[in-house]
């Protein structure tokens, strides 16, 4: 994660963010789903991570049981070195079909970081 932390960073933010020390990962695999903090040298949070895909059985053409996966989303945020969060969320919901799309919403100024 230390390599890539700011690969989704949108180019203006890029010298405006608190770079992270040391990283917090968590992964639930029954649900794909996981999380990571970020945390500066005071232990203080300033970035966060998140994505998972929710699925549901279903059955293919030969009525076989399979994982149907509905929807994703990921959201990273970054702490700006003002105090505030800038934050990308990307989502798609339409990953079961065969033209999948992926929308990822305009980059978003909070006053705090994403729960």
């Amino acid at each position: 994660m230390t390599e890539y932390w700011h690969s989704l960073l949108p180019q203006e933010y890029q010298d405006s963010v608190v770079q992270p020390q040391v990283f917090e990962r968590h992964v639930e695999p029954s649900v794909r789903a996981e999380k990571i903090i970020g945390r500066d040298a005071n232990g203080e949070q300033c970035f966060y991570f998140h994505s998972f895909v929710l699925s549901e059985e279903g059955f293919d053409v030969d009525e076989f049981p399979i994982q149907i996966d509905l929807y994703y989303e990921r959201v990273v945020a970054w702490r700006l070195l003002q105090g505030n969060w800038v934050r990308l969320k990307s989502f798609s919901d339409r990953i079961d079909q065969c033209n999948k799309q992926m929308t990822t919403l305009p980059a978003e100024v909070t006053d705090s970081a994403p729960r």
